[in-house]
């Protein structure tokens, strides 16, 4: 018997199976869904970190050189971009460094400019492409990048560092989550995701089945997660976490794992998006609640 391929559009593609127990004749339609493609949030679509914004957008127009850290798709590039809608009467001139990782860069006097995705720029052209666009004039800069942006800045003998203010992201907040989320709100999806707002996004995406029908793009994902976290303090301190299940304090932590610079190595995790770190009934805590990072961290 031949089988007969239909789509729908907008739905993806539709597969014929046979359905289990071997009936003749009897077919099911599975629905292939097509793959989340994640494109930066602005307007109304931008949730949460509001004051954060305010802040930002305030110091672009005081001309000052701003580095917005955080790990991949924590939301730096809507962040910067939902604070330079505000700026309306500014030149922006925008370098995507994640698709041009040598950009051939042309200052514009007066101008802001915005370097997006600064770790993926080749070798060792960050610390004098930093130092150039510091000293080109330009009425502010904005760069975005991870954890090779921040060490660099961290760095005293980097001549561009002393002029760059820090703004480490994290995880978004409970209620963020379940803005972002709906009316379809989920408990268990954000035990999966830890409020991290590409993988909440990609779930909610994939529906019902989010788990085994999105793997294909939250498996490669949390991979690369955990290739940022390396193998030092900050992958002790989160497999501790991941053991203890729930949220500590940190001095608890720093006894319990000997980890000597906690809040440097919580800092870290907390801007790579694989915990979070919040107030909890008047206590600071640390809480690795991402279900499908974690479960990969533990399976390696």
């Amino acid at each position: 018997m031949p089988f007969l391929l239909a789509e729908r559009a907008g739905s993806g593609s539709a597969r014929p199976t046979r359905a289990e127990g071997g009936q003749p004749g009897v077919v099911q339609w599975a629905m292939s869904i097509p793959p989340f493609i994640p494109c930066p949030a602005t307007g109304d679509a931008f949730i949460g970190r509001h004051g954060l914004v305010r802040n930002l957008r305030g110091r672009i127009a005081r001309g000052e050189s701003l580095a917005v850290i955080g790990g991949p798709k924590l939301g730096k590039t809507s962040l910067v971009r939902t604070a330079l809608e505000g700026l309306s009467d500014r030149t922006v001139v925008e370098v995507d460094c994640g698709t041009d990782p040598s950009p051939r860069l042309d200052v514009l006097p007066g101008s802001i400019m915005v370097l997006d995705n600064l770790d993926d720029v080749a070798g060792q052209a960050m610390a004098p492409l930093l130092a150039r666009l510091s000293a080109a004039g330009v009425a502010g800069l904005v760069v975005t990048g991870g954890r090779r942006l921040r060490t660099l800045l961290g760095q005293s003998g980097t001549e561009a560092s002393p002029n760059f203010r820090l703004f480490p992201l994290s995880v978004l907040l409970d209620g963020e989550t379940r803005r972002l989320i709906g009316r379809d709100s989920s408990s268990d999806l954000t035990a999966w995701t830890g409020n991290h707002p590409y993988l909440t996004k990609l779930l909610l995406h994939y529906g019902d089945d989010a788990i085994a029908a999105g793997r294909c793009q939250w498996e490669p994902f949390v991979q690369r997660l955990a290739a940022e976290i390396g193998d030092g303090p900050e992958r002790r301190l989160l497999c501790y976490l991941i053991e203890r299940g729930e949220p500590v304090n940190p001095t608890k932590a720093q006894s319990d794992t000997g980890i000597r610079d906690i809040k440097a190595v919580a800092d870290t995790l907390t801007y790579l998006g694989v915990i979070s770190r919040w107030i909890r009934d008047e206590e600071a805590t640390l809480f690795a609640g991402c279900r499908l990072l974690n479960n990969y961290i533990t399976a390696v």
